[in-house]
C-alpha cells in the first residue's frame, strides 16, 4: 500500500500545497520551520485522526481559518482509495471515496504508519499516561474491537469518578450502581489487558533481536505493568472492593487499565534510569523497527513509515544500518534538511520533495 497523492488545505501554514505522484521513498528537504515535519504530520494524522505533536485539532489550524482538510489517494493492493478528513472546530468528519463515514472508528486503519520522530524520547522519559497512549494508537491502528472497548472502558471510569464524588458528598447513596459499574470495568478491562499484553509480548518478538544490531553484547525488552494482568474476573471485583473506601475518599478510580504502565528494560534494569541518551534514541529505534516487522508478519499490513528528521539523531554508521533495515516494500516519508544525510546506494531512487516556503 501507498500514498499517490496528499493535499493539504489550511494544515499548519499551508494554506494550499498539493504533492503528486508520490514514490516508494520521498525526501521532503527543506530549511528547519518551513514545515516539513507538518507535512509527516498530515500523514500520520490522516492514519489515525489524531497528531503526533498535539493533543489539540486546533493548533494545527493555518492562521484565521476555520477548518483544515486533508486528501488522500491511497493505491491498495489492486485497488485504489480517495481518503478525506475535515476538522472544523470540535467537528470530525471523514470521507472515503466522497462517501461520509458515520463512526470516525470505521475510518481509522485505512492504512497504518510507523512514525520515527526525536520526540519518541518521550516514550522512555514521561509519565504513564505517554506509553498508555502509544499502546492504544498501536492496537487501534490494527484492531477495530479495540476501539469499542476503550472508548467503553473511558466512559465507564468516567461514570464512576462522577458516582464517587458523589457518593463523598452524600454517604446515604447507594453503592450498587458502583457494584455495576465495577463489573463491566472487570469485564472490559480483562480483554484491554489480554490485547496489551499481546501486543507487547510480539514487540519482544523482535525488539532484542533488532536492538543487537546496534549493541551486539547488550539485551532489551518490554515489561508489561497491569493491574489486571493474570486476573480473573472475580478476583478484579474483589480488588476493586477493597479499595472503594479509598477510592470515595479521593473521589478517583485508582485501579484499573486506565493506570497500566510499560518498562523498556536494559540488561535487566529500567532504561529510563539506566541507559545513556544514546542508548535510549538506538532502543526507540529498535522498538518502531519491531513495529514494522509486526505488522508485516502478523497482520500482514505494510505500513508506510514516517521519518522525521531522523538522520540528524544518529551517526554515519548507524544511519546505514536503518536504511539497510529498511525493506525496498514499504513506502517512506523522509524529512531532512540535506539530502546527503540519506544513506542509500542510488539517490535516483528517492523522489525529492522541496519546501522552499509556505504555499
Amino acid at each position: 500500500m501507498h500514498i499517490t497523492d496528499l493535499e493539504l488545505t489550511n494544515f499548519r501554514k499551508f494554506k494550499k500545497i498539493k504533492l503528486n505522484n508520490l514514490k516508494r521513498i520521498n525526501a521532503i528537504i527543506g530549511k528547519n520551520g518551513v514545515g516539513k515535519t507538518s507535512i509527516i504530520e498530515s500523514i500520520y494524522f490522516g492514519s489515525i485522526a489524531k497528531s503526533f505533536k498535539s493533543y489539540y485539532d486546533d493548533v494545527l489550524l493555518n492562521e484565521e481559518e476555520s477548518f483544515f482538510k486533508i486528501k488522500i489517494n491511497l493505491e491498495k493492493e489492486n485497488f485504489n482509495k480517495k481518503l478525506e478528513i475535515i476538522v472544523n472546530g470540535k467537528d470530525k468528519k471523514a470521507k472515503i471515496d466522497g462517501q461520509l463515514i458515520k463512526k470516525l472508528s470505521n475510518y481509522i486503519c485505512e492504512y497504518s504508519v510507523v512514525l520515527f520522530s526525536p520526540d519518541d524520547i518521550r516514550l522512555i522519559k514521561d509519565n504513564p499516561n505517554t506509553r498508555r497512549n502509544y499502546l492504544n494508537i498501536k492496537l487501534s491502528n490494527i484492531n477495530k474491537e479495540y476501539i469499542d472497548l476503550i472508548n467503553n472502558y473511558n466512559k465507564l471510569i468516567k461514570s464512576k469518578n462522577d458516582y464517587l464524588k458523589k457518593i463523598n458528598l452524600n454517604s446515604n447513596l447507594d453503592e450498587k450502581y458502583l457494584d455495576v459499574l465495577d463489573e463491566k470495568i472487570a469485564e472490559i478491562g480483562i480483554n484491554i489487558c489480554k490485547y496489551r499484553k499481546e501486543y507487547i509480548e510480539n514487540v519482544n518478538e523482535y525488539i532484542n533481536i533488532i536492538f543487537k544490531k546496534f549493541k551486539k553484547e547488550d539485551e532489551i525488552k518490554l515489561k508489561y505493568l497491569s493491574d489486571f494482568l493474570n486476573k480473573t474476573k472475580k478476583d478484579i471485583i474483589l480488588m476493586l472492593k477493597k479499595v472503594r473506601k479509598k477510592e470515595i475518599i479521593l473521589g478517583l478510580t485508582t485501579t484499573g487499565v486506565h493506570r497500566d504502565d510499560f518498562e523498556f528494560i536494559h540488561n535487566n534494569k529500567n532504561a529510563v534510569n539506566y541507559s545513556s541518551q544514546g542508548v535510549q534514541k538506538l532502543i526507540l529505534l529498535s522498538l518502531k523497527l519491531s513495529e514494522i516487522k509486526l505488522l508485516d508478519n502478523k497482520y500482514k499490513i505494510k505500513p508506510i513509515l514516517l521519518l522525521d528528521d531522523l538522520f540528524s539523531e544518529l551517526d554515519e554508521s548507524n544511519q546505514k544500518k536503518i536504511m539497510k533495515l529498511l525493506s525496498k516494500k514499504y513506502q517512506t516519508f523522509i524529512t531532512t534538511t540535506d539530502l546527503n544525510n540519506i544513506k542509500v546506494k542510488d539517490l535516483k531512487e528517492i523522489n525529492v520533495i522541496k519546501i522552499k516556503e509556505v504555499i
